[in-house]
Parts: C-alpha cells; sequence; structure tokens
C-alpha cells in the first residue's frame, strides 16, 4: 500500500524541518569533512579568489594597454570574417586567462557535489604568470596549502598549455 502524498502545507513545522535537513543532506558530499579539512579548504577558496582578483585586474590593465584581443587564429579568423579587430592576444594576457579559467574549473566541483568525482587534486597553474613577479607571495602560499601538488603544468613537463593539459603551444 502507498503512502499518501505529503502535504506541504505550513501547519507542520516538524515535517518542514525533516524535509529541510532530508534536502540538505542529499545535495551535500557522501564523505563530510572534519573541522580542519573545512578550514583548509576555506583557506584555500579564498586564496584563489584572492589570486583572481589580481589576474582580472591584471587582465583589465592589459585590456587598457591594447593587449587584450582574440585567442586563436579560429577567433582570429571569425573576427576577421565579421570585420572585428583580429588582434591576437599578448602572452602576458593569454597567461593571466588561463589561470583565471583554471582556477575556476577547480573550484567548481565544491560549488556542485555531484561533480566532485570529477575534481583535480589542485589547481592546474602553481606558479604567477611570467611577467607577475608581484604575485610570487600568494601562489607559495597555493603551494603550502596544496602540499605535494605541482599543477598540471609541472607534471607535463611546463607544457600545459591550456587548462585542460593540451599543450597548444601559446604560453
Amino acid at each position: 500500500m502507498a503512502a499518501p502524498p505529503m502535504s506541504n502545507s505550513p501547519s507542520n513545522p516538524q515535517q518542514q524541518s525533516t524535509d529541510a535537513s532530508n534536502n540538505a543532506s542529499v545535495a551535500s558530499p557522501k564523505t563530510p569533512q572534519s573541522p580542519g579539512q573545512q578550514s583548509l579548504e576555506q583557506q584555500r577558496i579564498q586564496l584563489l579568489l584572492s589570486i583572481n582578483l589580481d589576474l582580472l585586474e591584471e587582465v583589465n590593465r592589459l585590456q587598457a594597454e591594447g593587449q587584450g584581443g582574440v585567442l586563436s587564429e579560429t577567433q582570429q579568423n571569425d573576427a576577421r570574417a565579421k570585420g572585428l579587430d583580429d588582434k591576437m592576444a599578448s602572452q602576458e594576457y593569454v597567461q593571466c586567462l588561463r589561470r583565471i579559467q583554471a582556477n575556476l574549473a577547480y573550484m567548481m566541483p565544491k560549488a556542485q557535489p555531484q561533480a566532485a568525482a570529477k575534481m583535480q587534486p589542485g589547481p592546474a597553474h602553481m606558479t604567477p604568470p611570467r611577467h607577475m613577479a608581484s604575485m610570487r607571495e600568494k601562489y607559495q602560499q597555493l603551494a603550502e596549502l596544496f602540499p605535494g601538488w605541482q599543477g598540471l603544468e609541472q607534471r607535463m613537463g611546463g607544457n600545459a598549455g591550456s587548462p585542460s593539459g593540451q599543450p597548444n603551444g601559446a604560453q
């Protein structure tokens, strides 16, 4: 015999509380983190967000200097066909964008627990862009928060041209 459908009315606050806790447990990862792990994870995310802020400011500065542009020959051909500016972006600009993308790609599964199986052990880039020596300290802190992880660029012999690890010779 099937159970009668549950009412969503506010007349039963006990039921609402139970429903809310059931929904929360479904959305959370299967393996709960200890307080120490949560704190480490929070430190990692905060540092990555701070790094991304610096990188975005640099991207904005580079764009203002005219160093932005298209990122690939395909984009260049498309822009040319549409009569748009088809100038290639500077290497500095590309390096910043890659790191922003890689950092976001690392953080995304944290916000979507169902994607946790696809998670990398750390960000793909563990070094600052070559032209941003001022960020060495933050990347040193990042290395301390991810002990033993060198990033994909190091694991692939410094040839990780994109966050996906596919070399494209543009770095």
